[in-house]
């Protein structure tokens, strides 16, 4: 039986100083069968001539300049895979990214995206911890899910896409997996950092800390309301305790490097949801 196509979009604005790393990453991939599309979204700088340099092994879309979710859109449209990801043009993949969540979406046909965690590089060294996915968590906290997960282009599709009318950095990613999930659509973790994800002195892009205000965070709970409503009352807090268990038990004991123990917690917790 064939591989799968997976394509790998890696999104590219003002870039080209690393875009050349991104796109060697994906073609890097220990999964045969990949399909790499460079997106460059109106850049001002040499990221179209750094992209056109792999032409021979990628393909290139350019555009005028129209932000990250339209970008993400055209590219998940374009894409040729039944699976796909995003790539950030200065982040980067470890060569078993694409075999290994693969594979965890085999062991899982009932979740719709795969993710993992994520080593921070550049400005900051560190780990980006995720968690076994829970809807509650997911709704009640905060996203934990990274942008480069590895989704299931119909789901995606189904799901509209990246929200087109949020501002530039407005939790625009947690917006997009709770719309997933409102549309009955569960993702899965492995739990290892497969995805160099990069920090920059000048803050941008900073997982801890974008789209932390009150304002941006009213806006997602307002835009979500049935999936706040399903997860209050009794039991959705006695529920969305015991996922919060689950949660330090992986920072403290490390339950995601038993692929079981995932599952059997995701299971639970999809359960005690619906």
């Amino acid at each position: 039986m064939s591989e799968p196509l997976v394509s790998i979009v890696v999104l590219c604005h003002n870039y080209g100083q690393f875009l050349p790393e991104a796109i060697e990453s994906a073609l890097g991939q220990d999964h045969s069968n990949v399909e790499v599309i460079v997106v460059d979204d109106g850049s001002t700088d040499d990221s179209l001539a750094v992209a056109r340099r792999y032409e021979d092994r990628a393909r290139v879309l350019t555009q005028d300049n129209q932000g990250l979710a339209r970008t993400c859109n055209r590219g998940a449209r374009e894409a040729a895979g039944e699976l796909f990801l995003f790539l950030s043009a200065d982040d980067e993949l470890e060569p078993t990214y694409v075999s290994e969540l693969l594979r965890a979406l085999e062991r899982r046909p009932d979740a719709s995206f795969a993710y993992c965690s994520a080593r921070l590089f550049g400005a900051e060294n560190g780990e980006m911890p995720s968690r076994p996915f829970s809807a509650l968590s997911l709704i009640r906290g905060r996203n934990y899910v990274n942008g480069s997960a590895l989704t299931r282009r119909d789901a995606y599709l189904d799901a509209g896409g990246y929200p087109e009318d949020l501002p530039e950095g407005a939790f625009d990613d947690w917006d997009f997996w709770l719309t997933m999930l409102d549309r009955g659509y569960r993702g899965t973790y492995v739990g290892r950092p497969l995805l160099h994800w990069r920090r920059h002195e000048a803050g941008s892009k900073d997982p801890t800390s974008r789209g932390e205000t009150q304002v941006e965070t009213a806006r997602i709970r307002e835009r979500h309301r049935e999936l706040y409503r399903r997860a209050s009352g009794l039991r959705a807090t006695f529920a969305y305790a015991l996922d919060r268990g689950v949660g330090l038990a992986d920072r403290l004991f490390g339950l995601s490097r038993s692929q079981g123990l995932v599952d059997w917690a995701e299971r639970a917790s999809w359960r005690l949801f619906r």
